[in-house]
């Protein structure tokens, strides 16, 4: 007998519209009353990130299937089960089919609610749906799958809810620092259901490497989880029911994955989830991918949430493709060294760049060199919502960006998760011609990166000379600040174009800022200068002190801005 269901217990935490307030709801719920919520509030932006594809998998399973009035699309043929039966014949493919995925997510977009057949569909699953069961546990395996004769060297590793508790983090080796818990009584590892359920559904994306039990085949290398390995990009809508639309890919605007039977973890065996994975099978649909197991987790039945949470787990393999060519929400960069195959990996977002800096990888077309050679990847979501204009118009989007930090030796421990975000408008997104507004902002993004790290650097680098001081950081400090400093003023730059701008005006009023603020920080410099700084060196039989490398850098910088 299954226990804890998640289409009725409240296990997930949204903000209502209008109060602000938090409250806990129902998987049902949550599609049921998605436009009155403002977002996730689960208790970092990682769960919240990982709970989003989740939610995503659901759409994506009933809206490949089903048109927004609940019928199946042409060439869908469906068992009792509302499951595909198989993959979409080609003959339906290019027009049927792919006509009635768009016509869906247009009707979406347009009612601003969520019809019927989601709910219709996970209640004829609700028996996989239960957090604790002997048969179907939510993201989990049963206990024979894990048993000491499938495994090397013994058993299941034990892992504890300050493990998978990434507000705390904590291994039996290694004590957490400002805990947000004591550990009296193992107080730390207790979790109630609901946080138990958000952390396991986290922990099977972002893992690390601290287990170490194996299943007993060929050596593998083990999994960190698919969203460890990502510069996670996502879009942002008004409420809750926007930002998942606005996620969802109906259809792919390539020719390329669609029609395949989408596969939630949740409809297929925990048993045939571990064997596809130990023979490597990469995901070829989206729902697969976004309920992708790291681990092979077991929880007894009997557990009691009053006393500390114990697991058993042992580690699935990393998938040789480590991160799908289908994954459509990271950064993405060429890898130079395979430049002639065009081989990409994931870009994670650094902890001291700001979003904006990364304008150009997240926005700017793919460019094609003499050879045909591709020298770009764009991040699939951004490139399928362009698709959307004839639908968004002027509609204002939050480009969403998560990753983490980690370790770097063998564990790969999470120290840290970063978070940023733009706010674009939907037609300013799109304007991606050469004279567009795209291309120009690119460009003021390298100029503002030309005028931190070259021109306001050399400055410091002079400053530096000028001293004598040979330490490796302070350049690197006070070039960060400059960047934080423009971090707002840009950000609210580009929310605040629209298309019909004037661009020249639009520029210089972004250029007054920037010059103004490169200026500000070296007459900071200037203001703190002491008498060394005014007697400076002889350099090249030429006296340099803080007034003449300031000279210098007015001049270079009046050059470059105008």
């Amino acid at each position: 007998m299954g226990k804890y269901n998640l289409l009725n217990e409240s296990w997930i935490p949204v903000i209502e519209n209008g109060s602000l307030k938090n409250k806990k709801v129902s998987l049902i719920e949550i599609f049921e009353n998605a436009e009155k919520y403002k977002g996730l509030a689960g208790d970092t932006k990682t769960q919240d990130f990982a709970m989003t594809r989740l939610l995503l998998a659901v759409l994506q399973t009933v809206f490949s299937r089903f048109d927004y009035d609940g019928r199946p699309h042409p060439g869908i043929v469906l068992d009792e089960k509302f499951r595909q039966v198989e993959d979409v014949d080609e003959d339906y493919l290019d027009e049927e089919y792919k006509d009635s995925l768009e016509e869906t997510w247009k009707k979406l977009w347009e009612s601003k609610k969520f019809p019927k057949i989601i709910s219709d569909y996970l209640r004829i699953w609700e028996d996989h749906f239960y957090f604790l069961d002997d048969k179907y546990p939510f993201y989990q395996v049963r206990k024979d799958e894990i048993s000491d004769d499938k495994l090397k060297k013994g058993e299941a590793t034990e892992v504890l809810g300050k493990t998978i508790n990434r507000t705390i983090s904590e291994s039996n080796n290694k004590v957490a620092l400002f805990s947000p818990k004591n550990d009296f009584i193992l107080n730390k590892s207790i979790l109630t259901e609901d946080q138990a359920l958000r952390w396991i559904i986290t922990y099977q994306n972002y893992s690390a490497l601290t287990d170490k039990a194996v299943f007993d085949t060929e050596k593998y290398t083990g999994d960190v989880g698919w969203l460890f390995q990502l510069g996670g990009i996502y879009l942002k809508g008004g409420n809750l029911f926007e930002t998942l639309i606005l996620n969802v890919i109906l259809p792919f605007i390539e020719n390329e994955h669609i029609g395949f039977i989408e596969k939630p973890c949740w409809e297929y065996d925990s048993k045939k989830i571990i064997v596809e994975r130990l023979l490597n099978k990469i995901p070829n649909n989206l729902a697969e991918l976004y309920t992708n197991w790291a681990r092979a987790i077991y929880i007894d039945l009997n557990t009691n949430f009053d006393e500390a949470l114990n697991l058993k787990v042992v580690v699935l393999p990393k998938n040789k493709d480590s991160v799908p060519r289908i994954e459509p929400m990271t950064l993405w960069a060429l890898n130079e060294k395979k430049s002639k195959k065009a081989d990409f990996f994931p870009v994670k977002l650094k902890s001291n760049e700001s979003l904006w800096r990364s304008f150009g990888l997240l926005t700017i077309p793919e460019e094609y060199a003499k050879n045909n050679e591709i020298k770009r990847k764009l991040p699939y979501i951004i490139k399928y919502i362009r698709d959307k204009q004839k639908f968004l118009g002027n509609y204002s989007i939050n480009i969403e960006g998560i990753s983490i930090e980690h370790t770097r030796d063998a564990s790969s421990i999470i120290i840290d998760e970063i978070f940023d975000s733009l706010a674009i408008k939907e037609e300013v997104l799109t304007d991606i011609d050469k004279e567009g507004w795209v291309p120009l902002i690119d460009s003021e993004v390298n100029l503002a990166k030309k005028v931190v790290g070259g021109i306001y650097g050399y400055f410091i680098s002079d400053l530096m000379t000028v001293r004598n001081d040979k330490s490796k950081d302070f350049k690197k400090q006070k070039v960060e600040e400059l960047y934080y400093k423009l971090n707002e003023p840009f950000k609210d730059w580009l929310a605040s174009i629209n298309k019909e701008d004037e661009k020249n005006k639009k520029i210089r009023e972004w250029r007054i800022t920037l010059k103004s603020l490169a200026i500000n920080d070296a007459r900071e410099m200037v203001s703190q200068a002491n008498t060394r700084d005014y007697r400076g060196i002889e350099k090249d039989g030429k006296i340099i002190n803080i007034a003449t490398i300031y000279n210098k850098f007015i001049n270079i910088l009046n050059k470059t801005i105008g």
